[in-house]
């Protein structure tokens, strides 16, 4: 019972938020304002109905997540190697890092305008000679995969760097004294050591790429994705499409987080025992 209890309480302030806000939307009798909560679920319920003539709910939430996954796959590929790297040369960080902190405190919402400026509406395939692929490749725009791994980009950068330098050095001088190579030293005791931070920079990078995807989504030039359909049905006073995709944005976030999560306990799992 006491474990049922606990699992329970954190859906006591949910189910008030959604009691307040039912009590509301009943009081104001405006759906073009504060919709009820049966029209926000009747969206939800339905995900792969057609929606004010801009696809369903489902296509555009996998537009938006293939946009968010394509733009931080390329933002892990580059980052985390190039943070091992700054990590273990002094040399590769005294030339990275001035950059490294000219750039950072640049928002990544900032590079929006320069994006649909520089890169206009081409997209992914276009950059090969692909003209159209009839893929799910044609929704990626090149300028939304620089916001996403922009967003990307110095989360992962910054933790993985934290990761390597933290490494305690007995670990490292124990490992040279019973007479392990450098390379062996790297792979079997930084690598492994640095990687919950490597997993948090994960973490807070796909978060912020996640945020930025549907703010660039909202603006001209986008034709499908969550942050589209938001912006679509507030001018079209579709208050119920708009609140259910807000609460898609919610859970997605949530689900992303949780597996990244997820992943870093399994990776970590020698943490727990090293306190």
């Amino acid at each position: 019972m006491n474990r049922l209890f606990r699992a329970l309480q954190g859906f006591i302030l949910p189910v008030l938020f959604l009691v307040v806000w039912e009590v509301w939307a009943v009081r104001l009798d405006n759906p073009a304002l504060v919709p009820r909560v049966e029209a926000v679920l009747g969206v939800l319920f339905h995900p792969f109905s057609e929606l004010i003539g801009t696809g369903t709910l489902a296509w555009n939430t996998a537009v938006s997540l293939f946009r968010v996954l394509f733009g931080f796959t390329i933002a892990v590929i580059l980052c985390v190697p190039l943070g091992l790297c700054m990590g273990t040369s002094q040399t590769v960080f005294r030339l990275v890092n001035p950059l490294v902190e000219l750039f950072r405190p640049l928002c990544p919402i900032a590079w929006i305008p320069f994006a649909m400026a520089f890169f206009g509406v081409t997209r992914v395939p276009q950059l090969f000679g692909v003209r159209y692929s009839d893929t799910i490749l044609d929704s990626v725009q090149v300028g939304m995969v620089f916001i996403i791994f922009w967003g990307g980009l110095f989360p992962i950068l910054l933790n993985t760097i934290y990761g390597v330098t933290g490494v305690r050095s007995l670990w490292i001088e124990t490992a040279r004294t019973l007479g392990a190579t450098r390379r062996r030293i790297f792979r079997n005791v930084i690598l492994p050591a640095a990687l919950p931070a490597i997993m948090t920079g994960l973490r807070v990078g796909l978060g912020i790429s996640w945020m930025v995807i549907i703010a660039a989504e909202m603006l001209p030039g986008s034709d499908s994705g969550i942050g589209y359909l938001i912006m679509y049905s507030y001018e079209l006073a579709e208050m119920q499409i708009l609140v259910a995709s807000m609460v898609v944005i919610g859970l997605i976030g949530l689900a992303l987080n949780r597996g990244l999560e997820l992943v870093s306990l399994r990776v970590s799992r020698w943490q727990p025992l090293e306190r």
